[in-house]
């Protein structure tokens, strides 16, 4: 049995594009390795949904991680490997694995998903935890030798964020009163095992004029100690109201419910 490893080279561009995974993979210059490199391509997390994993605060999520892949000697099995903290694996604090089950296409190329789990129970304990995951696709081909991918591969695991109801005083309002709208954000606490207020961190209050239409930001502002978004604005015609939060690198997006407000 031999091992090998392909390597690709991790670009800015492959980071900045919303760490999305990447798959150029180039074989190592290794002359008893010419007629026998396994290749990887199309790799997946989540299927395609940005390769980002949402993980609330205590229940484990099942997500899949898949490739397409091809060995002169056919696919015998693969398993995906995934790891924080350090691109170096010696210097790691979080893991996570799972065996993929692979579908022929042909005699030498196969399709394989596997289902990996995050769970804040196990692999996901601290909150420090969150972000960007590296990731190594790993084959054994139909002679048994095993060929492990690095390089530009990347899942971002995130906390699941929440926004509360909206609500919107004094309603029913005088044309032109001021209404204060309020509404509190909270993300999965992994190390807590509860959700936890987010603090200082920007939200978008929005408005939709009637009950149909887009709504349009009218505020930016950020959230206090206890994860409230207060914010006062005068009351101009029946309309919903409501906070918007946008992804970052560590937390998921999230929209509150609006709170309609008849103003006479």
């Amino acid at each position: 049995m031999r091992r090998r490893t392909t390597v690709a080279a991790a670009t800015a561009a492959a980071l900045s594009a919303a760490l999305a995974v990447t798959a150029l993979t180039v074989p190592a210059a290794v002359a008893d390795q010419s007629d026998a490199d396994t290749t990887f391509v199309n790799i997946s997390v989540n299927h395609n949904l940005d390769y980002t994993v949402g993980v609330e605060a205590t229940k484990k999520r099942v997500f899949s991680v898949s490739a397409t892949v091809s060995d002169p000697s056919g696919v015998k099995s693969m398993s995906f490997e995934l790891w924080h903290g350090s691109e170096d694996r010696t210097k790691v604090d979080g893991v996570m694995s799972g065996a993929a089950q692979c579908h022929k296409i042909n005699e030498l190329t196969s399709y394989c998903e596997a289902l990996v789990t995050a769970d804040p129970n196990v692999n996901l304990r601290k909150n420090a935890l969150a972000g960007l995951w590296y990731m190594a696709p790993v084959a054994v081909d139909g002679a048994g030798n095993v060929t492990r991918g690095v390089g530009a591969y990347f899942a971002v695991i995130k906390r699941q964020t929440y926004l509360s109801q909206t609500v919107v005083t004094p309603d029913p309002v005088k044309k032109g009163t001021n209404i204060t709208v309020k509404a509190r954000m909270t993300v999965a606490g992994w190390e807590q095992k509860k959700n936890v207020p987010l603090i200082g961190h920007q939200v978008l209050l929005q408005y939709r004029k009637g009950t149909s239409g887009p709504f349009v930001t009218l505020k930016k502002l950020k959230t206090d100690r206890n994860g409230w978004a207060t914010s006062t604005v005068k009351a101009t015609a029946d309309g919903a109201y409501r906070y918007d939060f946008a992804t970052t690198s560590l937390t998921q997006p999230t929209t509150g419910a609006a709170d309609y407000v008849d103003v006479k």
